[in-house]
């Protein structure tokens, strides 16, 4: 992982990329614009809960032991989350959310479950331009999440941070795209 992030420190990857090394293979992926506009709504919701910007970044690498590591859409951290160099641990992780770049994205919907559930992130939020449809994981465990709410873009999204911070979503603004691209 170190090569790609001293690729990516030195400006390596193409503007408007996102890179991530998933099971041994490095994904660069263009991000986007309902991408960006979702992340940007979801970030602006979460600073509106009262939880600090310093809590809450997209992009940012988070690492995990013996695992690949992950740089999600959107992060938040729990209030104690020490930052090493220009990582946090996953273990400092309340909440992830994720758009996807392509319907039914395996890197989204299995692999990133289960990790995320194996790892112990109470939330992940899966928010889907193609299906229109956020889907809410709580309950985490070996191999993935207990619950799993979907809610349909326009309806809003809440949950409860192990922080008792309660962060309310107005899907209603978030953009979506059909399967073709358009």
């Amino acid at each position: 992982m170190s090569v790609v992030s001293e690729l990516i420190g030195r400006g390596a990857v193409p503007e408007g990329y996102k890179v991530e090394v998933f099971d041994g293979r490095v994904i660069m992926t263009p991000q986007s614009p309902e991408r960006d506009w979702t992340v940007s709504d979801v970030k602006d919701a979460v600073k509106a809960s009262g939880i600090a910007r310093e809590r809450v970044f997209g992009d940012v690498l988070i690492t995990f032991p013996g695992e690949n590591d992950a740089a999600p859409d959107l992060t938040i951290v729990d209030f104690d989350a020490e930052r090493r160099k220009n990582s946090y641990s996953c273990l400092d992780v309340l909440a992830v959310v994720e758009v996807p770049s392509e319907p039914e994205d395996e890197k989204d919907y299995v692999r990133n479950v289960r990790k995320y559930g194996r790892f112990g992130i109470d939330f992940y939020m899966i928010a889907d331009p193609f299906k229109k449809m956020v889907t809410l994981m709580s309950e985490p465990h070996a191999s993935g999440y207990g619950r799993v709410a979907e809610i349909p873009y326009g309806e809003p999204v809440g949950f409860t941070l192990a922080t008792g911070e309660r962060v309310v979503i107005d899907t209603g603004t978030f953009p979506t795209r059909d399967a073709g691209g358009a």
